[in-house]
């Protein structure tokens, strides 16, 4: 691990971890908060805490542009189940792809998880909105397509939970993954100031930056492919991934 520099909570919230920085590993090219954010701020962070009440998810233009968004990536990427199929949204939210799902198909069945409970009564496209852990989850059936939207970046284990949702995915089927990337222009060695004028340096909410290399590694270690990758969003600030189940 490389240091890159200090960075310092940009969330308001009283955290219990008051440093932090961020270290890169050369080896599979990923950015890693450090340290971890503790189950206690977690929980501030994600069950205590509202979310999706500002304008960046109620004002109509903006609605307009994040449904326009996740809709041509349904269509384009060829995501959506089959007539009748099943999505499962993971860390759903206000479940933007659920919603875009069903705009192509309203047979699919779409189940929303998410550890709070915020959105869960507001999201009429959804089937079934599941609050609690996704080790809890009552449904196990397999699912033609699971999306994560901005969502992996959040986990301290983010490999476990990639084995778990692999094992939810019927063959054939794929994974739909958004996350931030890195600074633009930003290359190892280059130090933090890129970072702290960074949109998405969300601290200790982003503990992982990552890169493909690490979805090949941890995609191969559990039957999936990387099927498509796009790391040119918002000027190379987002990545776009789908993974496939051989």
């Amino acid at each position: 691990m490389t240091d890159i520099g200090p960075v310092a909570p940009t969330h308001p919230a009283s955290f219990h971890t008051k440093s932090f920085a961020l270290q890169h590993c050369r080896n599979c090219d990923v950015v890693y908060l450090s340290p971890l954010p503790t189950s206690a701020d977690l929980k501030l962070l994600y069950e205590d805490s509202a979310q999706f009440t500002d304008d960046h998810y109620t004002d109509p233009a903006q609605v307009e542009k994040i449904l326009d968004y996740y809709g041509s990536a349904v269509r384009n990427l060829g995501l959506a189940p089959e007539p009748g199929g099943r999505m499962l949204e993971i860390g759903a939210g206000l479940a933007w792809v659920s919603r875009a799902c069903k705009a192509v198909d309203p047979d699919i069945f779409t189940l929303a998880q998410d550890v709070s409970s915020e959105c869960a009564k507001i999201c009429p496209w959804v089937d079934r909105y599941f609050v609690g852990s996704l080790d809890a989850l009552p449904d196990n059936a397999p699912y033609q397509m699971i999306s994560l939207t901005h969502v992996l970046e959040h986990l301290v284990d983010p490999g476990a939970v990639l084995k778990k949702i692999g094992s939810l995915l019927a063959p054939g089927g794929r994974i739909f993954i958004t996350a931030p990337f890195r600074p633009t222009g930003w290359q190892p060695g280059a130090g933090i100031d890129a970072w702290l004028r960074y949109s998405y340096l969300h601290v200790p909410a982003h503990v992982t930056y990552f890169s493909r290399q690490w979805f090949e590694r941890a995609g191969h270690a559990n039957g999936l492919i990387v099927a498509s990758w796009d790391n040119t969003h918002e000027d190379d600030q987002a990545f776009e991934l789908v993974l496939r189940k051989a």
